[in-house]
């Protein structure tokens, strides 16, 4: 496959202004990363078959993410200006997704056991979402959207649903 950019000056780059750490299985996958504005990307893996994307857009997003385990599943997206996301998942089979948009939105999910799924939308700006799941097969959702709103969810056992929704 031809590479249609500057892949010194991509190294290079990422050398400098971000972070992307990776222990395992040693398969090869792909890593994309741009860099704007400010914009952060600190990604820890560990284990194998674990698998983050990561969408940033706007100015000075700022993103701590960790996979620790078998096969779990990131996604995220962050678009408009001082957004914060951190993500932790421990365990197997997890999934999570955290989307934002707007101003100083703020997501915070941990992941602690197997096949939980955590989902964090937020639009607007100044919200701030949590959610924590220890356990197993565990689903919890968070919507907000509109100004300063604020959600916590927090999972012990196994197969809990939770659904949050503030607009």
């Amino acid at each position: 496959m031809a590479s249609h950019f500057n892949t010194r000056w991509l190294a290079a780059t990422l050398l400098m202004l971000s972070g992307l750490c990776q222990a395992g299985d040693l398969s090869p996958e792909p890593r994309y990363a741009g860099i704007v504005n400010g914009t952060v990307a600190n990604i820890e893996q560990a284990g194998g078959w674990n698998a983050t994307r990561v969408e940033q857009s706007g100015t000075s997003q700022q993103l701590q993410q960790q996979q620790n385990g078998l096969r779990n599943q990131a996604q995220i997206t962050q678009g408009g200006a001082w957004n914060q996301a951190s993500a932790q998942q421990l365990g197997r089979d997890n999934e999570l997704t955290i989307t934002q948009t707007g101003q100083h939105n703020q997501a915070d999910v941990l992941q602690n056991g197997i096949g939980n799924v955590a989902s964090v939308q937020q639009a607007g700006n100044w919200n701030q979402a949590s959610v924590t799941q220890y356990g197993n097969g565990n689903q919890a959702s968070v919507q907000q959207s509109s100004y300063s709103g604020s959600a916590s969810v927090t999972q012990y056992g196994n197969n809990s649903t939770a659904s949050v929704r503030q607009w």
